[in-house]
């Protein structure tokens, strides 16, 4: 798929509605929705002390991906760090209070396969609309160790993981959270994870090459089993937790990575993480690590997402980034969502839409996630402007927590939910979207 041959989608829906956000007339004919069979994998059964047993299957849904050079039909898939259930949450999922499953730590995360392998996965779809599972690689450093998914201790934190017998697990300095996922020509991938933030060249095999994390945090990664270079911006530290690289995608001449935070920074604290809009953006040269760009996403606003009705607090850190994929060189279809509801937008980087590099100075006051839009727009700061392509509001049939988006046509693409490892009993469910109207014009 050559890049001039989507460069429609930034063409497909343009009614204007104000000045940062265009969306598609009601009259416009909708987008065709097509599921596709996807296998679920069984991890088994796991019983916790109190008898509660759950069913856990593999969730690949946490990125999907297409080089144009695949073979024909062929999606790669991601998981992330594996199953874990929030501390919080073991009350309504297991039936335990926090003491019992997390020591009083509802902060703390329980992972009841602490052993599991991050690994990428190929699924080829056939005309059947049948997708059939073909590569497994799972992620290992250079002395051949599988990866883990616990947490390694990043910026004096350690993200607390618990054993389903509520024992404390050991950090894992080599531990990933991969949630974006490239695949370069020469058959190499780029991994984004959540946890430096960081991003991963991982060889052919599922080795991983090299890990860049912001300056100034490499001694954290010290004792890893494969090459830390500090290459990223240093601002990165200000990560606030589960919020680090989520969405990632890889420019048509494969030059430049784009790599996007899953929600705001913790800049200067959580509480300006918790009610921010602004997301940063990073373009970066491949070979390099360079980073040669770095841009402004401003997220729609919590009260606009009406799929969202579960009774908890509409707090605006609940938006997030969840994948993205380019159509040409600073062109992106962006997944923007919250738990039960999508959207999918087209973004162009400009100049206007930079971040200022004084802007990565922490010392900066008020800082960037701090500053509203009207305070960004008299430093010459513009948002990004967004095109919506489709919301899943207006799109029944769409699962929830839709996490996976591969463009596989000059008029269609493919998403695929984060089943969360079947913790709740969800399905991995894989859809292919047709637009209505062919892009090349």
């Amino acid at each position: 798929m050559a890049a001039a041959s989507i460069l429609g989608f930034l063409l497909l829906f343009s009614a204007p509605l104000g000045a940062q956000v265009e969306t598609q007339p009601e009259s416009r004919p909708k987008p065709v929705i097509t599921p596709i069979q996807v296998p679920n994998l069984s991890l088994g059964v796991v019983i916790f002390p109190n008898g509660k047993a759950i069913n856990l299957s593999v969730g690949t849904g946490s990125s999907a991906y297409r080089n144009p050079n695949d073979l024909p039909g062929r999606i790669w898939l991601l998981t992330d760090r594996g199953p874990n259930i929030e501390c919080g949450e073991a009350r309504r999922i297991l039936g335990l209070e926090g003491d019992q499953a997390c020591a009083g730590n509802r902060m703390g995360r329980i992972f009841p396969l602490p052993g599991f392998v991050p690994s990428i996965y190929a699924a080829d779809i056939g005309p059947d609309n049948t997708a059939r599972i073909s590569v497994y690689l799972p992620l290992k450093g250079k002395s051949g160790k599988p990866l883990s998914g616990r947490p390694p201790q990043v910026n004096g934190r350690y993200e607390s993981a618990y054993a389903i017998d509520g024992k404390a697990l050991p950090p894992d300095p080599s531990g990933v959270d991969p949630e974006g996922l490239v695949r370069v020509s020469d058959g190499t991938f780029w991994v984004a994870d959540e946890l430096g933030p960081s991003l991963l060249q991982v060889a052919s095999d599922g080795t991983v090459l090299k890990r860049l994390v912001p300056q100034g945090l490499q001694n954290d990664f010290k004792d890893a089993d494969y090459e830390v270079v500090p290459s990223l911006p240093p601002i990165l530290r200000y990560r606030a937790l589960n919020r680090g690289f989520e969405a990632l995608a890889l420019s048509p001449d494969e030059k430049f990575l784009y790599a996007m935070l899953q929600g705001p920074l913790a800049n200067p604290d959580i509480e300006t993480a918790r009610r921010s809009r602004h997301v940063r953006l990073w373009k970066i040269a491949r070979e390099t690590g360079e980073v040669v760009g770095e841009y402004f996403y401003q997220t729609d606003d919590i009260n606009s997402y009406t799929g969202e009705v579960d009774g908890r607090e509409r707090v605006q850190s609940r938006v997030l980034l969840s994948e993205m994929a380019a159509i040409a060189e600073d062109q992106l279809l962006v997944l923007e969502r919250v738990d039960r509801h999508a959207r999918f937008y087209t973004v162009q980087l400009t100049d206007e839409n930079r971040v200022p590099r004084l802007l990565d100075n922490p010392e900066y006051g008020p800082g960037f996630e701090w500053m509203d839009a009207a305070q960004l727009a008299l430093r010459g700061v513009l948002p990004l402007t967004k095109t919506l392509v489709l919301d899943s509001e207006m799109t029944p049939g769409l699962p929830a927590k839709i996490e996976g988006l591969a463009i596989t046509g000059p008029n269609e693409f493919i998403i695929i939910n984060d089943n969360d490892f079947g913790v709740d009993g969800v399905r991995t469910q894989m859809f292919r979207v047709t637009l209505p109207q062919p892009l090349i014009r």
